[in-house]
């Protein structure tokens, strides 16, 4: 029996892909950012029927495949910029970028043949960060592709066009726990019988001190002296307890510090994630 055979063409072709990492977060992407276009990009993707397609952690170009974009009119380098903002509250808290809410980030590729970090570093630095007067996080990238009519204008409909993939990768802060424990003065008679552990039961912390918070309030802290990285999750619970007699058992679990509690603290000169805790 004959059987009959189907093939399918796609119109279409994805021609790049910028995407955004952060390692703070489990599965290290970035999401929640907005893009736009300026006026001339705009008008180059609608000459060259270049969908503009937001993805979950960036944007992706996918071209539309016709013999007409191989004519030599449509031969020459393109230049496309966009912009983008970063809508995270957190993003200054968790990024090692420096400590304020109004900068801009810049970034352009270097080649348009193979797959490329937007950033000379492994990270993106300070080369990359430049002062800006409005408020929030934004940015610019700019790609030039197209140089050698890979894509468009090369007169060979048979050539194969590899798509592009860019990539922009943020690291995490370095932090301090700071443990503040709010006193029920009626519970609290004397705040040296209390500990921090873990639940191994095989640290004991009680170096704490005394400070004012900034609605007055006067808590015990204790600086866990170890630097980490921020990160979304972490593994190692703790727990507040208290020495006592043996009728007695009092634990409390320390609830993970949040990424809107991290602050740069002029006084310890680090960045400290603050986690507040009435007992």
């Amino acid at each position: 029996m004959l059987k009959n055979s189907y093939s399918f063409v796609s119109s279409f072709y994805k021609l790049l892909n910028v995407k955004f990492y952060h390692n703070f977060f489990k599965n290290n992407l970035l999401k929640g950012l907005t893009f736009t276009a300026d006026d001339e990009t705009s008008k180059l993707l609608n000459n060259y029927e270049i969908l503009f397609k937001p993805i979950e952690n960036g944007f992706t170009l996918i071209s539309k495949s016709d013999p007409k974009f191989e004519s030599i009119s449509f031969a020459q380098e393109l230049k496309l910029n966009f912009y983008f903002k970063v809508n995270n509250p957190n993003f200054i808290n968790i990024t090692d970028i420096p400590y304020t809410n109004s900068q801009k980030l810049f970034f352009k590729n270097n080649q348009d043949y193979s797959n490329e970090k937007l950033h000379s570093s492994f990270f993106v630095d300070q080369s990359n960060i430049f002062p800006s007067e409005g408020e929030g996080i934004t940015g610019q990238i700019l790609l030039t592709i197209n140089s050698k009519n890979q894509f468009f204008g090369n007169g060979n409909t048979s050539i194969k066009k590899n798509e592009l993939n860019y990539s922009i990768h943020f690291n995490t802060r370095q932090i301090k726990f700071r443990y503040n424990f709010i006193p029920n003065k009626n519970n609290v008679q004397d705040f040296d019988s209390y500990y921090i552990t873990n639940e191994q039961n095989s640290i004991k912390l009680r170096e704490y001190k005394t400070r004012t918070l900034a609605n007055g309030s006067s808590v015990y802290y204790i600086l866990i002296d170890e630097k980490i990285l921020a990160s979304e999750k972490y593994k190692n619970k703790l727990y507040l307890k208290r020495e006592d007699d043996f009728l007695t058992y009092f634990s409390i679990f320390l609830p993970f510090p949040k990424p809107m509690n991290i602050s740069y603290d002029e006084k310890e000169k680090l960045f400290i994630n603050d986690v507040f805790v009435n007992i």
